[in-house]
């Protein structure tokens, strides 16, 4: 055999070994694997799926509280707070393969009861600056993506000088209602909070709370002495001076 031949001969095994390679590569390339990641949106308890998941053409989600989606990245809306197991089965309708992957998402949903936007994080309304003024948008700061409300009392005066309320609720004497908040301030200072009608009398059951420099979780137990279908919650905060911050307000019917 002379010299081109061999050459011939060995560019040939060559080529056919490394189309061989290929083949095993595209075999793997072709393996079916299903997997997500997320993101969590700034709307509470809202959380986008990316489907990463390769050599699939169909996809069916169980997001753990019920529900499912064949979309390939759906955005799902939790409305518990709650730990999910949120699976994912992806199939490659040619071959019939089945893949699934599953990861435990946890959601915090603020629920205020009574009360609507409790927590700020929708804006202002439908919160008050007394009894008829909106709040505007500067008594709102947002730090490290939570909102809050926020006032700085440059003057002590009467309690009801500077006054947050949220009206628009409906009340029945003798009922109990349990109030919830966060609150703090730059100064130990005292703030009185409570809920009452919105207008003459004003009729209301309010107590006095400190405030410290620190966050503090407040739970206070009110029982109405008045029925009225637009009542309110209440936040006098006009007789001491320094800067008042709240958050996470709920309010809730006892039985």
């Amino acid at each position: 055999m002379n010299k081109s031949i061999k050459i011939v001969s060995l560019l040939l095994v060559l080529l056919s070994f490394l189309a061989c390679d290929n083949n095993d590569d595209s075999v793997q390339n072709n393996t079916l694997s299903s997997r997500y990641t997320y993101i969590r949106e700034a709307s509470p308890g809202v959380i986008t799926f990316i489907n990463t998941s390769e050599n699939a053409d169909t996809y069916l989600w169980d997001f753990g509280d019920g529900t499912t989606s064949i979309l390939k990245n759906p955005v799902k809306a939790f409305t518990q707070t709650g730990e999910y197991v949120v699976n994912l089965t992806a199939k490659n309708t040619k071959t019939g393969e089945v893949n699934s992957y599953s990861s435990t998402i946890s959601i915090f949903v603020f629920q205020g009861g009574l009360v609507t936007n409790g927590n700020f994080e929708s804006g202002t309304s439908p919160w008050t600056f007394g009894v008829t003024n909106a709040i505007g948008p500067s008594l709102l700061v947002t730090d490290s993506g939570n909102t809050y409300f926020s006032i700085n009392v440059a003057a002590a005066g009467n309690p009801y000088d500077v006054n947050l309320s949220h009206i628009g609720i409906n009340m029945i004497q003798g009922k109990t209602y349990r109030l919830t908040f966060d609150a703090w301030s730059n100064v130990n200072r005292t703030m009185i909070v409570g809920i009452g009608l919105s207008g003459n009398p004003f009729t209301n059951q309010s107590v006095t709370r400190n405030l410290t420099t620190s966050v503090e979780s407040f739970s206070i137990d009110l029982v109405a002495n008045f029925t009225n279908t637009n009542s309110r919650v209440i936040f006098d905060m006009g007789a001491a001076i320094g800067t008042v911050n709240i958050d996470n307000v709920t309010l809730n019917e006892l039985p």
